[in-house]
């Protein structure tokens, strides 16, 4: 563990440190980085690595996203929407085919990811949620939006909750791996924020976009289940921003 800190550590004091003022300024995250990153190991770092990650758990999750965060915040809040709220739900909650077709380019950073379910008058309480996602032959149909998501405007695979059942609750939830050519899915600009600027952070909107069956994360109506399962580890996970930006100061 202590040799994984030290080559993050390095990493991040030599390559990002140096870009973190900038970022700041121009409110803009450094694309390159992504397959650096990619290139380390540090975004499968909870991967199998039958699809290219680390397997190295999450207490060296936490060591790298700290170790980033103490150089720079913004990119460690993105490195931590992308390998941990993304991936790892992928890596916990996908099938076989599901987890073969996007682990490899998000593990290797050719990718970016990212998990939406806040929306403009739902956030914690993922009940109230208004994205609506309605079944039809082969495909769910979805409308609506998505608010404050991470990686939002550049992502190209996102783990999005929407209602199957509005009538159901936290039973009527489903996940879904939308991908971003997918016809009818925009983004906004990305959002300029007070603090973790840099950090891409977006609306999604949803127009009569046609998801496949296929593309259900987990079972319909689970997506309560899918979000709770990895909740835990991404609270553990993204604590270490906030010790990272208490060692640098």
């Amino acid at each position: 563990m202590q040799a994984l800190q030290d080559v993050v550590h390095r990493f991040s004091q030599d390559r990002i440190r140096p870009l973190a003022g900038e970022i700041d300024r121009s409110n803009k995250f450094p694309d390159a980085l992504w397959q650096e990153l990619g290139q380390m190991g540090l975004l499968g770092i909870t991967i199998s690595g039958a699809h290219g990650g680390a397997e190295m758990g999450y207490l060296a999750h936490t060591v790298a996203i700290e170790e980033i965060a103490r150089a720079s915040a913004s990119v460690a809040l993105s490195y931590g929407a992308h390998s941990n709220l993304c991936v790892n739900q992928i890596s916990l909650n996908g099938t076989k085919e599901q987890k073969q077709k996007y682990l490899p380019k998000l593990v290797s950073g050719h990718h970016i990811g990212a998990l939406a379910m806040s929306e403009p008058a739902a956030g914690s309480d993922v009940v109230s949620m208004q994205l609506c996602a309605e079944k039809r032959n082969g495909y769910y149909r979805l409308n609506g939006s998505k608010y404050w998501i991470t990686n939002g405007p550049d992502a190209d695979t996102l783990v999005v909750y929407a209602k199957t059942d509005p009538e159901a609750g936290s039973k009527g939830i489903t996940a879904f791996l939308i991908e971003k050519a997918m016809s009818g899915f925009s983004t906004s600009t990305h959002f300029d924020k007070l603090g973790m600027r840099g950090s891409n952070t977006a609306e999604l909107i949803f127009e009569d976009v046609e998801v496949p069956f296929e593309n259900v994360l987990g079972e319909e109506g689970k997506g309560a289940k899918v979000l709770m399962s990895g909740l835990d580890y991404e609270r553990v996970v993204l604590s270490g921003i906030g010790t990272g930006i208490m060692a640098a100061c």
